[in-house]
């Protein structure tokens, strides 16, 4: 196989060759995301929830934090890539539900990373030498499920949404958007079932002695 050959292979079909390179770019980003959530969470059973949280754990998290952030920004700019190729090529695949319900996924997981970084991380750095939960009331507990059920359910389903090819311009948005909806309140649920059976002892905010 002679370098004649890729390039002739590669630059005979231009289009071809733009799209493939921005969906293995989109994917690889997908994968970063998808990944890093997964392991916060994982880290917030494993590590966080019942025991005291240390300050290489925490470091761990917050590296992992920043690959989900690069993940992320890939995802965007792969994302627009894409909607510029299709505004170029195909304009009619921009009428694709999906394609609005996808935008607005990545919306919302994009305005809950905001949050994650301006309340949940400075809340969980001043938790170190602590338990996830300790001292914590219960409006401040769910904040931190519905933060974590929200990204990590914005990550599997843009994975569906782009695997998944027979919901191309068969399903409408709101019906996509209304079963994400539904798994983001199932994770709730299961979220909120497993850290309470998990860890029942930081059910109660810790008291100062005099209030």
């Amino acid at each position: 196989m002679t370098l004649d050959f890729l390039r002739q292979l590669f630059l005979d079909d231009p289009a071809t060759t733009i799209k493939t390179g921005l969906r293995f770019v989109h994917f690889i980003a997908l994968a970063l995301g998808l990944g890093g959530a997964t392991l916060l969470d994982l880290m917030l059973f494993r590590f966080f929830l019942c025991r005291r949280i240390g300050h290489e754990t925490f470091s761990v998290f917050l590296f992992s934090t920043r690959i989900i952030d690069n993940g992320l920004r890939v995802l965007w700019l792969s994302g627009i890539g894409f909607l510029i190729f299709y505004a170029m090529t195909d304009v009619a695949k921009l009428a694709n539900p999906k394609v609005h319900a996808k935008f607005v996924i990545v919306t919302i997981l994009t305005l809950n990373g905001i949050f994650i970084h301006r309340y949940i991380l400075p809340t969980l750095q001043g938790q170190v030498g602590r338990a996830l939960f300790d001292g914590f009331t219960a409006s401040q507990r769910a904040v931190f499920v519905v933060s974590a059920s929200v990204s990590v359910v914005s990550w599997y389903v843009p994975v569906a949404l782009g695997v998944f090819s027979q919901l191309n311009n068969t399903v409408p948005a709101l019906t996509i958007l209304s079963v994400y909806l539904l798994m983001i309140l199932l994770a709730i649920v299961v979220m909120n079932l497993v850290t309470r059976l998990a860890c029942p002892s930081v059910e109660k905010p810790t008291l100062i002695p005099g209030e």
